[in-house]
């Protein structure tokens, strides 16, 4: 994968033990397979983390190459970075997951029952289109 380097992009890391599910900028290239990420307004020091461990977005900052931590806060405060990736399909994804995973075996149970009959519904729905046709 070729990332750009003339802007920031910013990316989500997933597997980074304490920062997993943190937004963090790259702000440059290692190599090949390690990128120099920086998170300064969510708490993720700079550091050098695999590319594989990174989720990319769409949302881009103007930085330059190399940039220290303080260009990288007002530049992701002034394109209200934080807004906009919580508006995005990842965010969304990764919250139903954090609160599918914090369920309790009570609240399994009855998202397993609201699963079956919204199934029935449906099931039900198609078979009468099937005999009207």
């Amino acid at each position: 994968a070729v990332v750009s380097t003339q802007s920031g992009h910013y990316g989500r890391d997933i597997r980074l033990g304490d920062y997993a599910g943190k937004l963090c900028v790259i702000v440059d290239l290692v190599d090949q397979k390690h990128l120099l990420v920086d998170g300064p307004t969510t708490g993720v020091p700079r550091t050098v983390v695999r590319i594989n461990q990174v989720s990319i977005t769409d949302i881009k900052i103007d930085i330059p190459r190399g940039c220290k931590s303080k260009k990288v806060r007002v530049e992701s405060e002034k394109a209200e970075v934080t807004s906009k990736f919580q508006n995005s399909g990842l965010f969304k994804k990764a919250e139903a997951k954090r609160s599918k995973a914090a369920m309790d075996d009570f609240g399994r149970f009855k998202a397993r029952v609201a699963k079956v009959s919204r199934n029935r519904k449906i099931r039900s729905t198609v078979r009468k289109l099937k005999k009207s046709s």
